[in-house]
């Protein structure tokens, strides 16, 4: 259905991130499914392949239709649809979506970053849009679609958050905390932010260098006091969590202890790399409220951390 599309030619010119799941070049694909073991495992393979399937197909329609959206749009304001223009459009679109584009110097290693980190292109789709040199360099019109966008998407989180407020739950205000802008239910913390939290949280404690304790609501001056944190070991803590989950699980082999300080448990380690976050969740959820628990985790298949 893309590829009969007239601007079919125009998104493949300007970059327009349209994967497959078969591509034996592997920055074709999308990030999450940068090799196909798991599809191998019989019964579950098939299961696996088909997951995999809808997820990249939804994630190029949604590009393609926007795509064509934006560019209608163009049209009807009588924007020249130069190439600039249309680059820059897509170049937005992926961001929007998870694909962020990576330094030229960078692009041809992005396999093997993705064996290091989780994701990158999705860490750098992040980091571009909370960017305001990223916004002042796109062409006008995509300039203002774009912060319609941000600025669309902020409202609604914050809608989201007072009302949560309004309903019983904490919602921490100050961003040097780990619970910024998080919604608290007893021992539960569900984040809605789509992992901007992270970006906006860790440049606000390195800025002003002070951090609040999730826990006890201190206020910690980086430096200071016995067995100080300091800017770099922050930066460490932050970079050990964009680990993707062999190369953390190698790191912390090497090292004796996890993220957390804790001896590592090679079995517990290895298992929770091979079960999904959400199933995760749930167990967690479930072993401390019951039934209830699961309740609790149903915004977690919906994106909700």
């Amino acid at each position: 259905d893309i590829k009969a599309r007239p601007s079919y030619p125009l998104m493949r010119e300007s970059r327009l991130a349209i994967t497959t799941t078969d591509a034996v070049n592997l920055s074709a694909r999308e990030e999450v499914f940068m090799g196909n073991f798991v599809e191998k495992i019989p019964l579950f393979g098939r299961l696996s392949r088909g997951s995999n399937r809808a997820y990249t197909g939804f994630l190029n329609k949604l590009r393609a239709d926007v795509f064509d959206d934006l560019l209608k749009k163009a049209s009807d304001a009588g924007v020249p649809q130069t190439t600039a223009m249309v680059d820059d459009l897509a170049k937005f679109i992926n961001s929007a979506t998870g694909r962020g584009t990576l330094p030229k110097f960078v692009e041809k290693a992005a396999p093997l970053l993705n064996g290091v980190f989780f994701s990158p292109r999705l860490i750098a789709s992040r980091l571009n849009l909370l960017n305001p040199v990223y916004y002042a360099r796109l062409d006008p019109f995509v300039r203002k679609e774009a912060l319609k966008s941000l600025l669309a998407f902020t409202a609604i989180s914050g809608t989201a958050l007072t009302l949560a407020k309004l309903g019983g739950a904490e919602v921490e205000t100050d961003p040097r905390s780990a619970d910024f802008a998080k919604i608290k239910v007893g021992n539960t913390r569900y984040d809605i932010l789509g992992g901007f939290q992270q970006y906006i949280r860790i440049v606000s404690q390195l800025v002003t260098g002070k951090v609040i304790s999730s826990t006890t609501g201190r206020e910690i001056t980086l430096g200071e006091g016995y067995k100080p944190l300091t800017r770099p070991a922050i930066l460490a803590r932050f970079f050990n969590s964009k680990m993707s989950p062999i190369f953390s699980f190698a790191l912390d082999l090497g090292r004796g202890q996890n993220a957390m300080g804790a001896p590592v448990n090679v079995p517990d380690e290895v298992i929770s790399r091979f079960i999904p976050l959400v199933a995760q969740d749930m167990y967690d959820l479930y072993q401390e409220n019951g039934l209830y628990g699961l309740v609790e985790g149903l915004p977690a298949p919906f994106g909700v951390g």
